[in-house]
């Protein structure tokens, strides 16, 4: 940007520099700034709408696409499909169809994709699956975009599950699973977040905690949502964001802001003092500056918090009084950064049987990110869930959070919506409001589900994924001793009937 002049090319590339970096932030200030400068041009607004899709704000993105449709000379397909796409996210399947059916030339190869794909979604919106399967087979075999084909092996094989065909369900999502992985295959291979974990559980020691630098407490502590993917965060965040005293934020770029920013500090310092001199290999390097977060000054953690609240304010209309409560499920491998910032944090902890949490990952079409990267192979999974949970329980016996950690199982919610919800406003101070019991109709309203789950929260209560894993044992069983601890420790049956 210059004086008088928007290069629109430079902000794109940026737009998608940020979107690989999933710096929803950054795209959000850059498109931002794009509309200030040229709120006439037509370009502007699609930077906008890229970024209010990347934040999962359909409604905002839907209003920038009318934007887009009022200031453009001409419309091409690319913008029915976008505006097809939004509808399907706000869950209103017919208005999807009908901007589908606007899209009159499917020459170009990469709009048949799309347009085959968001047909088989609003069919799987219907529970139409004979017809989702009708669309897809044959189809993906030849689909010349990798990317959708993979969106679209995973919709297959939920609706093969959905019609008991499991054996052709699974392949379907092996298939998925193993187009992903050759497409992600330097974000699986280098995974910074099970680094991340593996030196947290070299560093974080009651000893050590005891050791950290004293610093001012916030005058505001949210509670964090936490557990393991798929173990039903975003249904138990929903329920409780229906009360009427609680703001709560889904999956929002919080810590992990906050994450980039305590690194960036850390390493730094650790520069200066020349602490990095002679380390070699990631481990020993990663150990050193993570130590840092113990020398901390009151000033430093200040600072992070402000950025926290900053990030949150972006996410959500700040209100004074109210409970501020973020939903990341793997928030739970940052417990301790968290408790740095926020030492008296409370911690609502999602479970769900292990093997039903892993197979759901499996089967989920994601954005793969480093965490996302070890749903691909189902070993990988479950060992990945078994070092979550572990470095879970090393938090809570360092930090001593039984009396702040309030665990709720996944099974017990969906068979006893109200009295688990009960146990959960009683955990958090509140006053029991009966709003709660109408969290679908809240989803609906809300109109800013990211996550997998947005359609079957936006459904009432229902447990047809229970015990869903048995229907696969044959694949799960060799990947079941990771889950032998976690199951022992919750109550979950492992036995193969």
């Amino acid at each position: 940007m210059g004086k008088g002049y928007l290069d629109f090319d430079a902000a794109r590339i940026c737009m998608e520099a940020c979107k690989r970096q999933n710096d929803v932030p950054q795209m959000k200030a850059l498109s931002e700034a794009s509309v200030r400068f040229a709120p006439s041009n037509w370009r502007s607004w699609q930077l906008k709408y890229q970024a209010e899709y990347s934040d999962a704000r359909w409604a905002d993105a839907f209003l920038s696409l009318e934007k887009i449709a009022s200031l453009a000379k001409d419309l091409n397909a690319e913008h029915y499909i976008a505006k097809a796409d939004v509808y399907l996210r706000l869950l209103e399947p017919e208005k999807s169809l009908s901007e589908l059916e606007k899209v009159t030339d499917l020459s170009d190869p990469s709009v048949l994709n799309r347009y085959r794909d968001l047909k088989a979604r609003t069919h799987f919106q219907h529970r139409q699956y004979d017809l989702v399967i009708k669309e897809l087979e044959g189809w993906l075999e030849t689909s010349s975009d990798d990317v959708i084909a993979v969106s679209g092996w995973k919709l297959l094989g939920k609706s093969l599950d959905a019609q008991g065909e499991y054996d052709k369900a699974f392949g379907a999502f092996q298939n998925g699973n193993a187009m992903q992985l050759r497409l992600s295959k330097n974000v699986f291979s280098d995974n910074s977040l099970r680094k991340r974990i593996e030196v947290f559980r070299s560093l974080f020691s009651r000893q050590w905690v005891e050791s950290w630098t004293k610093t001012t407490p916030p005058a505001v502590t949210p509670v964090f949502m936490i557990g393991f993917p798929r173990s039903g965060t975003t249904l138990l965040e929903q329920i409780v964001d229906a009360h009427p005293s609680v703001q709560a934020m889904e999956e929002p770029p919080t810590i992990s802001t906050v994450l980039r920013q305590a690194s960036a500090l850390m390493q730094s310092i650790a520069q200066l003092e020349g602490s990095l001199k002679g380390k070699v290999g990631w481990k020993s390097q990663w150990q050193t500056v993570m130590s840092y977060i113990a020398k901390l000054t009151d000033e430093q953690v200040g600072a992070l918090r402000d950025t926290y609240f900053k990030v949150a304010a972006q996410e959500v209309n700040l209100k004074k009084g109210g409970m501020l409560i973020e939903k990341m499920p793997l928030d739970t491998v940052d417990i301790g950064l968290i408790l740095r910032l926020f030492p008296q944090a409370r911690f609502v902890v999602s479970l769900r049987h292990p093997a039903d949490c892993v197979l759901s990952g499996y089967m989920q079409n994601f954005k793969v990110t480093d965490a996302m990267a070890n749903f691909l192979d189902l070993d990988n999974a479950a060992s990945f869930y078994k070092h979550v949970m572990k470095l879970l329980w090393q938090y809570e016996e360092v930090f001593d959070l039984k009396g702040r950690m309030h665990y709720i199982r996944y099974e017990d919610l969906v068979m006893d919506l109200e009295g688990e919800a009960r146990k959960v406003l009683d955990f958090l101070g509140l006053p029991w409001d009966g709003a709660v019991l109408n969290y679908d109709e809240h989803a609906k309203q809300r109109g800013t589900l990211a996550t997998p789950s947005y359609q079957g929260v936006t459904q009432k209560i229902y447990d047809s994924s229970r015990e869903r894993w048995r229907h696969y044992a044959q694949w799960m069983e060799p990947v079941l001793p990771h889950f032998r601890e976690a199951a022992e420790r919750y109550g979950y049956d492992l036995t193969i009937k």
